[in-house]
């Protein structure tokens, strides 16, 4: 008797269940999935602060099951010794926290005074500050600057994040000029993550090193919300919002990671960072649907540019780890 096979993860972090796929048309399935879901993650965010979650509370919320979504999938390579941690990694990717917990904390408290879609947008600015960063502290990535494309493509990077920053109706408040702000510092924060955590991931691989500072990030999110969110909170919400919550940071935060990974090994880097440079389009649609959001039209082409800009960067690079890191999860 065949027993019938559902369509699922292994811990491995490969499909299983797609029967008659090919590799290929899995990792673009995941991708998919991968590009849904980061575009929602801003929307979730807003949502639940409309619910009253504050960015502490529900930060921690969120990464606590997004994390543990991560863990059977850590365990497995730990048993299969397909990776080994040791003390010294384990320290070492306290480093790669740090910059994480900042680009959470900054980009869940921006969208109190913020859209979801000029969040979107104006996150995807990270890849500039990845290449950057990646130039000033790794030598083998300083001919960047000798690429006309890459130079062009971070003129156009930088034009079209100021754009989306200036050309606002709402330049005289105050709390929208700080939501901006935030967004900027999460965005330089994320892409400080995605450079410290180039060395222990090339170690112990990205699942791994994702899972460790997964575990470290709900950490230090849980002392956040001890001293500045209301974690009883979610016993004066319908259920339902709470239920949205936890799926927020399993699809978001587990889910979505797990199968970008997937993904990056099936389809390449490049492909998989460019796809994911169009999530803002996604979330400006849904938050206009959901929230009224309209953004002016030089906002607009601001964005596009931005986009344009962040694509050439990708194209400049022969292996552009760092970048795709910089653009995979900077809004989850």
């Amino acid at each position: 008797m065949r027993l019938r096979q559902h369509t699922g993860l292994q811990a491995d972090g490969r499909l299983v269940g797609c029967a008659g796929m090919t590799d290929r048309q899995k990792g673009i399935l995941a991708l998919i999935v991968v590009l849904a879901a980061w575009s929602l993650s801003s929307v979730f965010v807003k949502y639940l602060i409309r619910q009253g979650y504050d960015a502490h509370t529900q930060n921690f919320y969120r990464y606590a099951v997004g994390a543990a979504a991560v863990l059977p999938f850590l365990a497995r390579r730990l048993r299969q010794r397909q990776a080994k941690l040791s003390g010294r990694l384990l320290l070492w990717l306290l480093v790669p926290t740090i910059p994480n917990v900042a680009h959470q904390i900054c980009w869940t408290v921006s969208l109190n005074w913020i859209n979801p879609g000029l969040a979107s947008f104006l996150n995807k600015s990270s890849v500039v500050f990845a290449a950057l960063l990646a130039f000033a502290l790794y030598r083998d990535e300083r001919w960047l600057l000798r690429s006309g494309r890459f130079v062009t493509g971070l003129v156009m990077t930088v034009i079209g994040t100021a754009g989306l920053a200036t050309m606002r109706g709402d330049l005289d408040r105050f709390e929208a000029n700080l939501g901006v702000g935030l967004v900027l510092i999460a965005a330089f924060s994320w892409a400080a993550y995605s450079v410290a955590a180039k060395r222990p991931t090339a170690e112990v691989g990205s699942t791994v090193a994702f899972g460790v500072v997964g575990v470290y990030t709900t950490v230090a999110m849980l002392v956040t919300a001890l001293g500045w969110g209301r974690l009883g909170h979610w016993n004066a919400v319908p259920w339902h919002v709470n239920a949205i919550m936890i799926f927020s940071g399993v699809f978001c935060i587990g889910l979505a990671h797990t199968l970008y990974y997937y993904a990056l090994r099936v389809l390449t880097v490049s492909v998989c960072a460019t796809m994911l440079l169009t999530t803002p389009l996604g979330t400006l649609l849904i938050s206009r649907w959901l929230f009224g959001e309209a953004m002016t039209t030089g906002q607009i082409v601001s964005g596009v540019v931005l986009i344009a800009g962040g694509f050439l960067t990708l194209l400049a690079k022969k292996t552009p780890a760092e970048v795709a890191r910089a653009t995979e999860a900077a809004d989850a």
